[in-house]
């Protein structure tokens, strides 16, 4: 990969943690990964609560400096490297409103609201109980979320403007995390989701995130 840095990666086998893998490699970033999970413990250990007291992965370590948070940690990354350029509209004033509507959305209406409760309340049922209304409820809140902003994706390589940004790491992790758990998708995405998760970047991240779990994925 590219130039030389001093990042460190903790953290991999979510979708979290797989968005800033993602990020690295497009970037063309060499990185070392400390390969811990969630609900291993290892989020628990001394050694990783001085790094991250909240005791959530992933975390980044570049040089002394420690960012915790995927979205942070992604624009953090994209700003210090400078490899994906902006185009003009995403450095204008409408075009930074528009990616602030897009991560807000996509963060809380699509993955907090809706497929973080299916996770929580049907593949974590042990921790977080079994809730089957709110599992029904929050998928058929996903769909009508999605079905929402589809004319604004249908016909686009990107989501915002006219290069790869980090708002289609979110929205094609989305999709990817929503066909996993059996949501119905609509077919005109196809084209959009196919394009984004071909990328080489892509692939590689998904190797690196979600090989050699020590607890498989529900």
């Amino acid at each position: 990969m590219g130039e030389e840095t001093e990042l460190t990666l903790w953290g991999v086998g979510t979708t979290r943690t797989m968005r800033v893998h993602w990020m690295l490699h497009e970037l063309g970033l060499q990185y070392k990964t400390r390969r811990i999970e969630p609900r291993t413990g290892a989020t628990q250990s001394a050694e990783f609560l001085q790094i991250n007291p909240k005791q959530k992965i992933p975390v980044l370590i570049d040089g002394d400096f420690v960012i915790t948070e995927s979205t942070a940690i992604m624009r953090h990354l994209r700003r210090r490297f400078d490899k994906l350029p902006y185009d003009p509209y995403q450095l204008s004033i409408e075009g930074l409103a528009a990616y602030d509507e897009w991560m807000s959305f996509i963060s809380m209406e699509l993955d907090a609201t809706s497929l973080y409760v299916v996770r929580r309340h049907k593949d974590l049922i042990e921790i977080y109980g079994e809730a089957e209304n709110a599992v029904t409820s929050s998928i058929a809140y996903f769909e009508r979320m999605l079905n929402s902003v589809i004319d604004q994706i249908v016909g686009k390589s990107f989501l915002w403007g006219s290069t790869f940004s980090e708002l289609d790491v979110h929205m094609a992790i989305v999709l990817d995390w929503a066909g996993f758990i059996g949501i119905h998708l609509p077919e005109s995405l196809g084209d959009y989701h196919r394009a984004i998760t071909a990328r080489p970047a892509y692939q590689a991240a998904r190797k690196i995130n979600y090989s050699d779990l020590k607890i498989p994925l529900a």
